[in-house]
């Protein structure tokens, strides 16, 4: 019985993500994040000091639901690169727009502490508050 209601339980929570792309934003550093669903690739830019952009991409990415509404991007040695948080309060730091992820990122600082953005996908959308 414990079985069918956790298969349950992840077979409703994949239906409420369907997210293809998952697109992130920082700022201070001015970094962007796209996951891809269907490459399983993590690709990061970052704006350089002389206005070209650096872009970075990392394969074999997983997407890992760890519990209700908290998913982690796993690289294939299996290091948390990112944790994302659906809980509809996710900010870049900057503009007023509200993401459906609140996400820590753990790649464009690799030695150092992470940074904290907002995310949306294909089916969650970022709202501008007016």
């Amino acid at each position: 019985m414990k079985k069918i209601i956790v298969f349950s339980f992840i077979f409703l929570i994949s239906f409420t993500i369907k997210a293809d792309i998952i697109s992130c934003s920082f700022t201070e550093p001015f970094v962007s994040t796209e996951y891809s669903m269907t490459q399983s690739t993590l690709t990061i830019s970052a704006a350089g000091h002389d206005s070209n952009e650096e872009k970075t991409i990392i394969k074999n990415v997983s997407f890992q639901i760890k519990s209700e509404g908290s998913f982690e991007l796993i690289s294939k040695e299996g290091k948390v690169l990112q944790n994302l948080l659906l809980n509809y309060k996710g900010s870049d730091g900057m503009s007023d727009t509200v993401y459906p992820y609140d996400v820590k990122d753990f790649t464009y600082n690799k030695d150092s502490f992470p940074i904290f953005g907002g995310c949306s996908s294909n089916h969650l959308k970022a709202k501008t508050i007016e």
